[in-house]
């Protein structure tokens, strides 16, 4: 047995790394969600723009323009039809990804904040304070 060891059994810690599964389960529901809400108002903006006079180009309304020879395969002309049956599909998808970002980024900021406010503290009691060391610029 050596000098600075023990033979009382150490209770195993619990591991602080581990996000809880309702966190994962919301986290899994909004990367769906936005997604999906954000589409929804793409297309409710793109419907009710033109008649706001909201700068919307022109060549992003209509049924989209895809090559032929993208969708050789009997299996992917399918997909091909049912795209340019899609109207405004490009400007949905424009718009969509754009609120997307932008929910995205109003989560972020609105979870720092409340993470700052009920998170940890920034130091436990175990550290030591940050050092009050007020510097002068060095001239030679």
């Amino acid at each position: 047995m050596g000098k600075y060891s023990s033979n009382a059994r150490r209770q195993a810690r619990p591991n602080r790394n581990n996000v809880p599964p309702l966190v994962r389960g919301i986290g899994c529901i909004t990367m769906v969600l936005i997604p999906l809400l954000s589409y929804g108002v793409a297309d409710y903006m793109i419907e009710k723009g033109p008649a706001r006079s909201w700068p919307i180009p022109p060549n992003l309304l209509g049924t989209p323009n895809i090559p032929g020879f993208m969708f050789q395969s009997p299996g992917l002309s399918g997909i091909a039809s049912f795209l340019q049956s899609q109207n405004n599909l490009s400007a949905n998808l424009i718009f969509a990804l754009a609120i997307t970002i932008i929910i995205g980024g109003l989560m972020a900021i609105v979870y720092g904040y409340v993470f700052a406010m009920f998170g940890p503290p920034k130091y436990g009691p175990t550290d030591v304070p940050p050092p009050r060391v007020k510097t002068k610029k060095y001239t030679r």
